[in-house]
């Protein structure tokens, strides 16, 4: 497996999944993945960067679908970040409330179906940041929602015939980064060795 001082990257049929440091909103994708709640407020967190990058008129068309059920997604415009050659906003509705701690349960329901919806609009590249990851968690907390998300993502390549080439996993703390990259190198070899 590839790997730099900020980026690891893991194959897994035809998606190829990599890890940097960075803010979602500035990777070269088509599509942007983000954690999103019921009603569509796009307010703290990686969410804040979206909003303020893709302009008020995004949170607006979110909102407009309100109430999203937790655990689903929907897909709106990308509003200026079009200008960046991004085409599309992924909502991951992992929440009902703004601010609430994300459940890692609902997290994998609501990336599933995102991935999805990324793959009926033909979407080849995405980026995502790491969901649920709190400054001040512990490193086992943080590692239980990584290897929900990573899990997640792994398994939509078994489900079905994905079009996505490149999924981009941006992380906010580098300490984060190790993390990934252990996690996707143990998916790699369970993978090869047929273990789930």
């Amino acid at each position: 497996m590839p790997e730099s001082h900020n980026a690891h990257e893991a194959r897994f049929g035809r998606m190829r999944i990599v890890t940097t440091i960075g803010e979602t909103v500035d990777q070269p994708v088509q599509a942007v993945i983000y954690p999103a709640n019921s009603r569509g407020v796009m307010g703290t967190g990686a969410i804040s960067a979206v909003r303020s990058s893709a302009g008020l008129d995004v949170e607006r068309e979110a909102m407009s679908f309100a109430p999203i059920e937790p655990g689903t997604a929907i897909v709106t415009s990308s509003g200026k970040l079009s200008e960046r050659g991004i085409e599309a906003i992924i909502h991951a509705v992992v929440t009902e409330k703004l601010g609430q701690r994300i459940d890692r349960h609902t997290m994998r329901r609501a990336i599933s179906t995102a991935l999805r919806l990324a793959d009926e609009h033909r979407y080849h590249t995405l980026a995502m940041p790491l969901m649920g990851i709190n400054a001040d968690d512990s490193i086992e907390a943080r590692t239980h929602m990584i290897q929900a998300l990573i899990d997640e993502t792994v398994a939509h390549t078994r489900r079905s015939t994905t079009r996505i080439e490149q999924l981009t996993i941006a992380a906010r703390f580098e300490d984060d980064l190790p993390i990934v990259a252990n996690l996707l190198a143990q998916m790699r070899e369970h993978r090869w060795t047929g273990q789930e």
